[in-house]
């Protein structure tokens, strides 16, 4: 079974609309973890799109300051509604899952382990329930791997999950230059246009499109991350 996640990454909402199409397209649920308020995820609909929080930590661990409640809070006043983290860079420790699961979360996906055949979700110590994830765009073309498969072993008996980035979606990057040329300016939709990947290489629009597909061939219909939890939840 496969499942898919985004992480929006101060993408222009002219990108997240993109990828928000391409999942309605295929009526495909997603769930978006967001970096900060965006009106088109906010009007997006409920029933394919759950939206999560996506903190960005880095500039404690920089020491340029900032203030994790702070950062918390203005992501939940933003998306009051949601109940699942993924850390910007993955970034986790024993005080911010205990602060995620105060600030009413329900499930985080800090835990990667690419290319892992079949995953499991398990509960935490603190009581949140750890969804590994298996896949992300970035970390495919940073080892140069082709964007002609996906390399992880696909069937309805494994469960996958994989993380796009809107942005990466948008410009079809098969390596991280498209995203360097953009990335003061993303902005900038005509130079996000001319910096896009329309050649014979595969990217990764070209896989997520590929991925889809292979969902409507599927008799199990992929999840939303708080339908992950309630089905774990319901098994144990």
């Amino acid at each position: 079974m496969m499942h898919f996640t985004a992480d929006i990454d101060w993408a222009p909402e002219e990108v997240i609309e993109d990828t928000l199409h391409i999942f309605e397209e295929f009526d495909v649920p997603c769930t978006l973890f967001a970096t900060h308020k965006s009106e088109v995820l906010l009007n997006s609909n409920p029933d394919l799109f759950e939206i999560g929080i996506h903190p960005n930590f880095n500039s404690l661990l920089k020491g340029e300051g900032g203030n994790p409640d702070v950062i918390l809070n203005d992501l939940m006043d933003a998306y009051p509604k949601a109940c699942g983290v993924r850390s910007h860079s993955l970034t986790q420790n024993g005080w911010l899952l205990s602060k995620f699961k105060e600030i009413g979360m329900l499930y985080e996906l800090n835990h990667f382990m690419p290319y892992f055949k079949s995953l499991s979700p398990f509960m935490l110590w603190c009581g949140l329930l750890r969804i590994p994830f298996n896949w992300e765009d970035d970390y495919h073309f940073a080892l140069n791997y082709s964007f002609d498969d996906c390399g992880i072993e696909l069937s309805e008996n494994n469960f996958s999950i994989f993380n796009f980035h809107p942005i990466h979606i948008y410009l079809n990057s098969e390596n991280n230059d498209r995203f360097l040329n953009v990335k003061n300016d993303m902005e900038n939709i005509k130079l996000l246009n001319e910096n896009r990947n329309s050649g014979t290489t595969k990217g990764t629009r070209d896989i997520l499109l590929d991925l889809l597909s292979q969902c409507t061939m599927q008799s199990s219909t992929p999840l939303k991350m708080i339908d992950v939890f309630k089905e774990y939840a319901n098994k144990s």
